[in-house]
């Protein structure tokens, strides 16, 4: 069998992800005790099928359909670090004092720090690495504790995602 032609890129990618979890971690660290502002849709929220909340499980149980989301949630962040929109990545980062995404302050917070740790990354994200990446690439498989666990043509993806309050599924990064 002979290698796919996005193991390269995939590479690249997983030094890059683990640089972006590092970076949307700190970011995250740096605040988030002050009182967050009502919830409003940020402008660089994503947006796909995938926004739709899925059909939820019940408590830690991950069905096929829950499945399917956090792929097309997977392959929509790799979209947008392709595009090296901070913003729109932060998106799709669970925020853990909220249990959905960063807004306001937070998401600001979270952008700059994936800007700034991404910054010696950048050169390995040329637009269009991840553009030809889709959901049979991806397998995601359900851990016991429900959470999703990913794989990216067979390379693990270090972080998992977990559903938030909203019903998305988001990457799990420690804050």
């Amino acid at each position: 069998m002979e290698p796919h032609p996005l193991r390269g890129p995939v590479r690249r990618f997983a030094a890059c992800a683990s640089a972006l979890a590092l970076a949307l971690g700190a970011a995250a660290c740096t605040g988030g005790d002050d009182e967050q502002p009502a919830p409003e849709t940020p402008s660089a929220s994503p947006s796909s099928s995938a926004d739709a909340a899925p059909e939820a499980s019940d408590g830690g149980e991950v069905t096929e359909p829950d499945l399917a989301a956090a792929t097309d949630r997977f392959l929509g962040f790799l979209g947008v670090i392709d595009d090296q929109d901070w913003e729109a990545a932060c998106g799709y980062v669970l925020d853990p004092g909220t249990a959905a995404a960063p807004e306001g302050e937070r998401l600001q917070q979270c952008a700059d720090g994936a800007r700034g740790a991404m910054a010696d990354y950048e050169e390995m994200l040329e637009p269009g690495v991840f553009d030809q990446l889709d959901a049979s690439m991806v397998q995601a498989e359900p851990a016991d504790d429900g959470t999703i666990s990913l794989s990216l043509l067979e390379q693990p993806v270090e972080v998992p995602m977990t559903r938030g309050d909203d019903g998305q599924w988001y990457l799990s990064i420690p804050f």
